[in-house]
């Protein structure tokens, strides 16, 4: 198989479901290997949740570590922090908040994309 652009797509909070650690699990396997992808991380929707400071993800902290360590910044989609009342003071670090607009180019720019 050749190099692809993977996005992962995160929507679900991470509570009460192994969504957001599954997608992270995903996201580096991908970037392993003999293809070694190049992948985006976007978190939207309730996904947002998963990207709030002081939300407990000891579950996925070495994949988060691992991520960030090959250059990989997850991606904060803005409007869905906006319509949860969240704002962007409340995002951990290493994580960037974009607008929609961001996240639909990255979605046409990707040759696969994959939704937890």
């Amino acid at each position: 198989m050749a190099q692809k652009h993977v996005l992962v797509t995160i929507s679900h909070a991470p509570h009460g479901s192994i969504w957001h650690t599954e997608g992270l699990r995903a996201t580096v396997g991908l970037t392993s290997g003999i293809d070694e992808h190049t992948v985006d991380i976007v978190y939207l929707g309730d996904g947002v949740y998963s990207a709030l400071q002081g939300v407990d993800l000891s579950d996925s902290t070495r994949y988060l570590s691992t991520i960030q360590k090959l250059g990989f910044a997850p991606h904060v989609e803005r409007e869905s922090l906006v319509e949860r009342g969240l704002s962007e003071a409340e995002i951990g670090a290493n994580l960037q908040v974009v607008p929609r607009s961001t996240v639909l180019d990255l979605i046409q720019k990707a040759d696969v994309t994959i939704a937890f």
